[in-house]
This record gives structure tokens, C-alpha cells and sequence, in this order.
């Protein structure tokens, strides 16, 4: 996902329309289809750090497999849809004829990337499962930086690069999705070579028996709320667009910037959440209470106090932060207002992700769905539509801060009470 917020930045400066095309109207496509897939990574940590945990490492590799081979045939049937979907989706957006066309470019090279992907999220499941935390952000961080390096050859006719005068091949927006393509390949590649040398407890390359599903029953059975919790968050995204739309192409682009930049605190979070399902999982597969208990608390806490002090960062730097989109003078104020009452919050967005993580390692996926529905469906929409109509777009501002505060505070009310449950028995 950090490669489609330097997508952003970059294609800033290819002007107004091409940062909205990638922002606003290209990104929430590629979103739905990543959330869909890591949810189903998500599953498949969960489960496949239960079996670890019980010792049941074939009946892992098994469900790993499988997995895999599962989701690229979903994939294909993404494909085959994709042009049919498309101009119904631009259409709903409101989007203008040149903005479409770049959103079309854009999406159709980032899609020849989402292969890559989907082996980095499958096998990545795999090896938060085993504990390997370090590969895996290895292998992530190697695909961020190999994108913030090519994306200006692939998208720029010339530029300017530690004061020398350099060349690239021009392809705009379509350069923007070709960069990413390449760096999730290396990234994918990265964490593939670690199976393919034997140097991980589990194993999948090779054709998986399909003699039973029981992994795969469990994977769907918590992937599927998570899947379709992320959706919702890629649904609510668009919708907030479609209110944005209402206040012009200003307000559509400092959502898209801003909303964008909330990302900077969902990805701490992942990886605290990450760690906090494994933990759980593995204890809970194993019997050992106590532990799962003691895991959240200080998943819990870590987080907090990690994205509070990243919020007051942000603060601080958030007009060099909202300057590198390159945006307009009304853009960039509306973006600054967004951005300077949002990132005060990120502390509850790691909550409510933390949370998340725990249910899920404890084989629940129900809760994650509730809590993202009633965030989204329950609070941020009606609150956004209501605020927008007497304070105009920076009513919009307001919603995801009072949705995050009042989740977190049930979130973690729900899993403390669950795990204490836990302990006692």
C-alpha cells in the first residue's frame, strides 16, 4: 500500500487531474482488490499460527498451498470482470473524460503487478505465522524503496535528482502503475526465495494434495469478515469521494491526500497487529491463556503510544508533508485542515487495528467485521453526510476522528472482556 502513497506524490507533479486519477479514483480500485486478498493473508496467519502452535506443521503447508492456488484463480476472474466494472465505476464518480482515461492507464499496468502481490501476501501470511517477522518487512521495505527509485525513470520525460539533470521514459500515470508492478515483483521475490531455499519451517512449492480443507475452511472462516471488513473501508473511501465530489475537484484531492496520509499510521499498526495475532494464535492453539492475555495488553499499549508519538510528528511536519503532493493553494488548505485535526487520532486507529489483530488470532473474525461496519456504515458516513451539510467539506474532516474514538473505546472494551474469559477457564 506505501507504493501506491509515493504513486500519489509523484504524479502530483504531473499536474492536478493525473494526482486525483491516481488518489482518488485509481487507488480505492486496486484497494478493494488488496483488501480482498489480505484478508485472506490475514486468515492464513491465523490459522497457520494455530497449527504451529498445536504442532500440526504438514496440515500448515498444506493450507498454504492451497491458499495460494485459491487466490489467483479468484484473480483471474478479477480480470475478466475489470473492463466490464470499470466505466460503471468512473461513471458513478462522476469522473470527467480525461481524468478516466488516466484512471484506466493507470490501473491497467498496476494490475499487471497484482500477481506479485498476491505470492508477497500469501507467502507473507506464512511467515507471520512462523514468528519471521524480519524477512517479510525486508522484503517490503526493499519494494518501497526500489519504487521511490525507478518511479521517477518510468513516469518523468526529465527531472531533476541530487542536482543532476536525468531522463526517463516519459509514460506519466502509466509509468506511475509500471513501478509499482516492478517493485512488488522484487519484493515478491525477495520473500519467495527464502521457500524456494528451504529456509522456512513451512514448505509450498509444490502442488498441494486437496484430500481435505479444513485450513482452508479456517482461513476463509476468519479471512472472509477481514476481507470484507477491509472492502468496506475501500467502499467508505469511495463514498466520502462521491460527498467530496460535491465541493469540487479541490475537496476531492485534499481527501484523497489526506486520507492517503492516514495510511502513514495503519502501517505501524499492521505490523504491531501482526505480531499481536501470531502471539495470540500460537498461545491459543497451544492452551497458554495467560499469554494470549498478556499479548494484547501490550500490543495494546505499544501501539498506542507508538502512534501518538507518530501523531505529534506528523503534526508538526504536516505542511512539508501535504507540499510534497504538489497541490494548489485551496487543495493544500483543505488537505492541512484534514490532516491537522485527523492525525491527533491516530492513536485510536491503532486500536481498533490491534484489536482486530487479537480476534482474529483467537480464530474470531466476526468482531473485526462488526467494528469496521459499524465505524464506517454506523458513525463516519452519517456523521460526514450530516457535518457536510452545515459546515461544507471540512465537515467531512470531523467523522473518521469521532468514528475511531467511539470504536476504540468498544474495541478494546470487547477484547479485554474476552480474554479475561480466557484466562478463567
Amino acid at each position: 500500500m506505501m507504493l501506491n502513497i509515493i504513486d500519489g506524490i509523484y504524479a502530483g507533479h504531473l499536474g492536478q487531474q493525473a494526482g486525483v486519477a491516481v488518489l482518488n479514483y485509481g487507488f480505492p480500485v486496486f484497494y478493494l482488490l488488496f483488501a480482498f486478498f489480505n484478508g485472506l493473508s490475514i486468515g492464513t496467519n491465523s490459522v497457520l499460527a494455530r497449527f504451529i502452535g498445536a504442532k500440526r506443521v504438514e496440515e500448515a503447508e498444506k493450507a498454504l498451498g492451497q491458499i495460494l492456488w485459491i487466490c489467483f484463480a479468484i484473480f483471474l476472474v478479477v480480470v475478466l470482470a475489470y473492463p466490464l466494472a470499470m466505466p460503471w465505476y468512473l461513471h458513478f464518480l462522476k469522473a470527467d473524460e480525461v481524468t478516466s482515461a488516466l484512471t484506466h492507464q493507470f490501473l491497467s499496468t498496476l494490475f499487471l503487478g497484482m500477481p506479485f502481490v498476491l505470492i508477497s501476501l500469501s507467502l507473507g501470511g506464512g511467515l507471520r505465522a512462523e514468528g519471521n517477522m524480519r524477512v517479510l518487512a525486508t522484503g517490503q521495505m526493499l519494494a518501497v524503496f526500489a519504487n521511490i527509485l525507478i518511479a521517477p525513470f518510468f513516469i518523468f520525460g526529465s527531472f531533476r535528482f541530487l542536482g543532476l539533470s536525468l531522463h526517463g521514459f516519459d509514460w506519466g500515470v502509466r509509468g506511475a502503475g509500471l513501478a509499482s508492478t516492478v517493485a512488488s515483483a522484487l519484493g515478491a521475490a525477495y520473500i519467495a526465495r527464502l521457500y524456494l531455499a528451504g529456509k522456512t519451517q513451512l514448505q509450498w512449492i509444490k502442488f498441494p494434495k486437496w484430500d481435505n480443507f479444513e485450513g482452508v475452511k479456517g482461513i476463509f472462516k476468519v479471512g472472509v469478515p477481514s476481507s470484507v471488513s477491509q472492502i468496506l473501508i475501500g467502499i467508505n473511501w469511495i463514498l466520502m469521494t462521491r460527498l467530496a465530489a460535491g465541493f469540487g475537484v479541490d475537496a476531492v484531492a485534499a481527501i484523497g491526500i489526506g486520507g492517503r496520509l492516514d495510511l502513514l499510521s495503519v502501517f505501524p499498526a499492521l505490523a504491531v497487529m501482526t505480531s499481536v495475532l501470531t502471539l495470540v494464535g500460537q498461545n491459543f492453539g497451544a492452551g497458554n491463556y495467560d499469554r494470549v492475555r498478556e499479548s494484547v495488553r501490550k500490543g495494546l499499549l505499544t501501539v498506542f503510544t507508538g502512534l501518538t508519538l507518530l501523531s505529534l510528528l506528523i503534526f508538526t511536519m504536516r505542511h512539508g508533508i501535504i507540499r510534497s503532493f504538489k497541490p494548489d493553494d485551496p487543495t493544500r488548505d483543505a488537505a492541512l485542515h484534514y490532516l491537522s485535526f485527523q492525525c491527533l487520532g491516530y492513536g485510536l486507529i491503532g486500536i481498533n487495528i490491534v484489536c482486530s489483530g487479537a480476534f482474529q488470532g483467537l480464530g474470531r473474525g466476526l468482531p473485526f467485521l462488526f467494528l469496521t461496519t459499524l465505524r464506517l456504515l454506523g458513525i463516519t458516513l452519517p456523521v460526514a453526510w450530516l457535518l457536510s451539510r452545515h459546515l461544507g467539506q471540512y465537515g467531512l474532516h470531523y467523522a473518521p476522528f469521532i468514528a475511531n474514538l467511539a470504536t476504540a473505546i468498544i474495541a478494546i472494551t470487547w477484547i479485554l472482556s474476552a480474554t479475561r474469559r480466557l484466562s478463567r477457564a
